[in-house]
């Protein structure tokens, strides 16, 4: 019985190997795509008086996928962070998106005495990018 299994088993992998298999040779890609969000911006430098910023951006196929301030990843909430036009509001910083290829980022007055760096995740299929904005002290 263990060797009628045993000889099933084999048949149905080998042709299962043999059907999957392809002498056709396939260009995958073999790292991140090109950059297809195209910034207007990836660095920015603010006083440390309140700032805002507008971004655009040649493609609306991306989405936010993240917000980082001073390294430390800020809870997005239920903010639907890959719609086409959304706010996100923290007490610190403001990022607006419009019509899908414009970004408003807005930083309050920083009064922290210490360099404030906010850093945008942006991610367009496999391909990510990323907007880093620092406020002076």
């Amino acid at each position: 019985m263990k060797k009628k299994l045993l000889m099933i088993l084999f048949g149905v992998f080998s042709a299962v190997f043999v059907a999957c298999s392809s002498d056709e040779v396939k260009d995958l890609p073999t790292g991140p795509s090109g950059d297809v969000i195209k910034l207007s911006k990836k660095e920015v430098s603010f006083t440390a008086e309140a700032n805002t910023i507008t971004i655009t951006t040649e493609y609306k196929g991306w989405w936010v996928n993240g917000f980082a301030l001073d390294k430390v990843r800020i809870d997005k909430g239920t903010v639907n962070l890959s719609a086409e036009n959304f706010i996100f509001k923290n007490d610190v910083f403001e990022v607006e998106r419009k019509n899908g290829n414009t970004l408003i980022v807005a930083m309050s007055k920083n009064t922290t005495g210490t360099e404030r760096i906010l850093t945008i995740g942006l991610q367009s299929g496999n391909y990510f990018d990323s907007i880093n904005i620092t406020q002076s002290k």
